[in-house]
């Protein structure tokens, strides 16, 4: 078996909003870029309060094995 090689990441952004998911998942597509998007909750204030925030990973390719494969 070859030696599978991992995409770089080349850029790191949080938001708020699911506007600016969307665009970033429209613009890896256009780019041909790997994204990556997972969610995380943040205290936002004082009162116990929590914010959900989007953190997006770009990637300079996109993976060429299936990640939901069983290899």
């Amino acid at each position: 078996m070859a030696d599978e090689v991992q995409p770089n990441p080349i850029k790191l952004m949080w938001t708020n909003t699911l506007d600016d998911v969307k665009r970033a998942l429209e613009s890896a597509a256009e780019l041909g870029l790997g994204i990556d998007i997972s969610s995380e909750y943040h205290p936002a204030g004082d009162d116990g309060s929590h914010e959900l925030s989007w953190r997006i990973t770009l990637y300079d390719d996109i993976p060429e094995r299936d990640p939901d494969s069983e290899e």
